[in-house]
């Protein structure tokens, strides 16, 4: 995990959000909320999303960041304006999958929220059924966890009652870092580490939170298989959308 401080500016940030007022109307479920996810009676799905795509302004400078970060040797190839109406469960992002070259993933905070956290994890997974798995059948609560990470950083959501105790997963697993959101920061990690946001869900003055989430790579083919399991809507066509914009 690596802090990127000061990575974009307020007008930066005004020009991501003129992107989303603008278009809104064209976003995406990215997933369906679980039954079995703490907050399911609060929405029937985890968060919009709206993509950024080549020949925008918010594009230029999502390739502007990665330029900064790798001059000529890496490239966005999905990006978006994220909606979260609920607090994501512990996962990993797909577009890492069966890769066979690195990829990673960008968290850009809008907004100056301490309450707002990004949990990184050092360990890596495939995929989210092979962290599920993981979760479920090889997790070893014999052994003593890593730290107290459920109550330090508001990760509830995961809590795991077993015999009137909690063995809430994410005090068992090796901490890289936490991400709190502070606007004009990001934070970068490899897409294939285990993350969760943080139960921000907790707090009634917040009805939602806003980001933006780059995943770069160089060579890297979009994932489709979470939407394919109707996990998800499948997003538009860039094709599509860019006929839709208001730009």
């Amino acid at each position: 995990m690596q802090l990127l401080e000061n990575i974009i500016d307020q007008q930066d940030i005004a020009t991501f959000r003129d992107y989303w007022d603008k278009n809104n109307q064209h976003t995406y479920i990215n997933a369906w909320t679980n039954p079995g996810h703490p907050h399911a009676d609060r929405s029937e799905f985890i968060d919009r999303r709206l993509l950024i795509i080549k020949g925008t302004k918010s594009y230029d400078i999502i390739q502007r960041i990665v330029d900064q970060i790798w001059p000529g040797e890496n490239q966005p190839f999905w990006a978006n304006f994220q909606r979260q109406s609920i607090c994501h469960m512990m996962h990993v992002d797909e577009y890492g999958k069966d890769r066979t070259n690195p990829t990673w993933t960008i968290i850009l905070a809008l907004d100056t929220e301490p309450l707002w956290k990004a949990v990184i994890f050092k360990e890596m997974f495939n995929c989210c059924d092979e962290l599920v798995d993981y979760l479920s059948n090889h997790l070893d609560f014999s052994q003593p966890p890593r730290g107290n990470y459920s109550e330090a950083y508001d990760l509830q959501h995961m809590d795991n009652w077993q015999g009137g105790e909690n063995f809430n997963f994410c005090n068992w697993f090796e901490l890289d870092g936490v991400f709190e959101y502070r606007a004009g920061n990001g934070v970068l990690f490899d897409t294939n580490q285990a993350h969760t946001t943080n139960n921000w869900v907790r707090y009634p003055q917040f009805q939602y939170r806003e980001l933006l989430q780059i995943h770069i790579g160089k060579t890297a083919s979009t994932n489709m298989t979470h939407f394919e399991k109707g996990r998800g809507e499948r997003p538009m066509h860039d094709d599509d959308l860019r006929a839709k914009l208001v730009i």
